[in-house]
């Protein structure tokens, strides 16, 4: 499955030039638990959750082989006020519009 357009743009802008073909290989391999294909909502929170690491980006591909949830949770979710709130919708392509969620 190719990368979203999204998903290049915002690798181009979060990874070096040395490091993105590692970070295109690394997201083109991830598969879930079951071995399947990650999806683009998961692609996109690796890539939020990783802030521009390879290293980083290689540990929540990894962990999302064990379990998908804990990389939604690093890429749409931040501890504000000591509880964690969903900030980030990444169910939506990566935009100024979709990227933060608004809050009541």
């Amino acid at each position: 499955m190719p990368l979203g357009n999204d998903i290049v743009r915002n690798l181009n802008d979060s990874f070096s030039v040395s490091d993105r073909e590692e970070a295109v290989n690394l997201l083109l391999a991830a598969r879930i638990e079951d071995g399947s294909v990650a999806g683009p909502r998961l692609l996109r929170c690796a890539l939020v959750a990783s802030r521009g690491s390879v290293e980083t980006l290689r540990e929540y591909v990894k962990l999302r082989a064990f379990d998908f949830r804990d990389v939604i949770m690093a890429g749409e979710y931040e501890s504000i006020a000591g509880e964690l709130v969903r900030v980030r919708d990444l169910n939506q392509p990566f935009g100024p519009p979709n990227q933060r969620l608004e809050r009541p």
